[in-house]
């Protein structure tokens, strides 16, 4: 399993867009820090956890998907992987935690990014461990917040271009989602604002802001009935995550060599 994991990573190193994402994770931050550069440390790492994880991380974490889980069927070697042997269950789950890797990586490297820049303008520090575990645990959301997308791109298993349109979709309709009242303040039960990835991870990140001004203090007092507990966001999360890792099992298990 080692093995076949460092082999994920080699292959995964060589695809054009693994560049793109890592200078994604540091440039993005880097452009962020500097417009909320009157702004506190946690305002900073926000636009990390917000901006750089919905509207960068999420799309390439599919796109990531799409190139790896097609890769032996664009090389033609997935015959030879299997006569190694390498079940198919193995290869799935390793493609799966090396892009688990890379969303955890990507989310501290825009931390380390954006912390650089508040040190560099005089910005306190505060509550630094708490940052840092609020953005890298966003890493591992962000993970399972893609996968449904990944299951429909695996399932359809044509092309690139089909895996692009999933990922525009999917992507805006998550982020939509999580401005409309109607949405998000609900109760936790069978609706979008609990089932659905991104309005639940936001009803846990909400509570870490800071309001400041009328409007947000007043959005703030309407919305904290409807905040999620830790346990609350990745039991539910991590619990869609593991049926999508079966479905995308199943999948693997029928397709034809």
């Amino acid at each position: 399993m080692h093995n076949l994991l460092l082999s994920e990573f080699k292959k995964f190193k060589r695809k054009k867009i693994f560049f793109f994402g890592i200078s994604a994770a540091i440039i993005f931050p880097l452009f962020n820090s500097v417009l909320l550069a009157d702004s506190n440390f946690a305002s900073i790492q926000s636009g990390v956890r917000e901006d750089n994880a919905f509207l960068l991380l999420m799309p390439l974490l599919i796109i990531l998907a799409a190139s790896l889980f097609f890769l032996e069927q664009d090389n033609d070697t997935f015959k030879n992987l299997l006569s190694i042997p390498v079940s198919r269950n193995q290869l799935v789950l390793v493609k799966l935690l090396v892009l688990l890797i890379f969303s955890i990586v990507f989310q501290v490297m825009g931390f380390a990014v954006s912390t650089v820049i508040a040190v560099a303008q005089n910005i306190p520090l505060k509550n630094f461990a708490v940052q840092l575990l609020l953005t890298a645990s966003t890493g591992v959301l962000m993970w399972a917040a893609a996968l449904p997308c990944v299951v429909l791109v695996v399932w359809f298993n044509k092309s690139y271009i089909l895996s692009v349109i999933i990922v525009f979709f999917y992507t805006l309709l998550n982020y939509v989602m999580h401005f409309s009242d109607a949405i998000m303040m609900q109760p936790l039960g069978m609706n979008a604002g609990t089932l659905m990835p991104v309005p639940m991870i936001f009803r846990w990140l909400y509570q870490f802001y800071i309001p400041e001004g009328e409007i947000q203090m007043e959005f703030y007092s309407r919305f904290s009935h409807y905040f999620v507990s830790a346990p609350v966001c990745f039991g539910v999360l991590l619990m869609e995550a593991a049926v999508c890792i079966f479905l995308m099992t199943r999948i693997y298990q029928r397709r034809e060599i």
